[in-house]
């Protein structure tokens, strides 16, 4: 990523999907085959949200990682109820949690 481009709206969602991908994502990949699934490429923002709630959640989780996900998760879902700069500001927040929580998961 360019240093001095921002993300859109949509690549924020994109980047919080990506993570979450069913297939190939590093949270689904956390946790044990009977843990939380991931989500499809085409999965709405509040699919998302309960999704990483339900990571946050899973015991297999480590509790640094697992705190970080709750944080993406109520960032996201504030973004569901607001438009905007606030919705902006909501999914650049749920994207630097989902960041934090990977860096906390490969320590």
């Amino acid at each position: 990523m360019n240093a001095g481009k921002r993300l859109t709206s949509e690549e924020l969602v994109e980047e919080l999907r990506s993570a979450l991908d069913a297939d190939n994502g590093w949270i689904p990949a956390l946790v044990s085959s009977e843990g939380p699934a991931g989500v499809s490429r085409d999965a709405a923002l509040d699919v998302m949200v309960m999704r990483l709630q339900e990571f946050a959640e899973a015991p297999t989780v480590p509790d640094a990682v697992a705190r970080q996900l709750k944080n993406a998760a109520d960032a996201a879902d504030a973004a569901l109820v607001t438009e905007g700069g606030a919705q902006y500001g909501a999914l650049g927040a749920a994207y630097a949690y989902i960041v934090q929580a990977r860096l906390a998961a490969s320590e």
